[in-house]
């Protein structure tokens, strides 16, 4: 059965895997309002709603940028222009109870698509605890963006 809280947020059953995990993730702002598009999900353990840039793991032999595309076709159905490399973070955290350890390649990104410039939330289609929304990326009682070393992007 799915937690609900407040935000609206289902808990994740995600589990992090018992070795190093590669990501590409996209800072996609809103050309208007400048909100970053995000997942939003629920450690269950915690009962923490976070928010993550949208994308996922690379694969063996695709580029971060093709992970990107490939991602959002995945989770979004829809189509992405992959901008510059901002930079490279490694994340050691906990979720869901078990810890795990990624390192994360972070491109600047836009939609192609103008219906995914509408407020949302937009369903994650193979994660369907999960649900992209825009943040503010200011305001003192929003969900944590992480991971945290992210701020420094930012």
């Amino acid at each position: 059965m799915d937690t609900e809280t407040a935000a609206g947020a289902s808990a994740s059953d995600y589990l992090p895997p018992t070795h190093v995990r590669v990501l590409s993730l996209a800072l996609i702002r809103h050309p208007d309002t400048g909100a970053l598009f995000v997942s939003e999900y629920l450690d269950p353990a915690r009962g923490e709603v976070l928010h993550r840039p949208a994308g996922g793991g690379i694969e063996f032999g695709e580029t971060s940028e093709q992970a990107l595309r490939r991602e959002f076709r995945e989770e979004f159905d829809t189509k992405l222009e992959v901008g510059q490399r901002l930079g490279v973070l490694e994340n050691i955290f906990v979720f869901n109870g078990r810890p795990g350890h990624e390192w994360i390649v972070v491109h600047e990104a836009r939609f192609l698509d103008r219906a995914m410039l509408d407020r949302g939330p937009f369903p994650v289609l193979d994660a369907p605890t999960d649900v992209g929304v825009r943040r503010s990326v200011t305001g003192t009682d929003l969900p944590r963006l992480v991971p945290d070393a992210l701020a420094d992007l930012l």
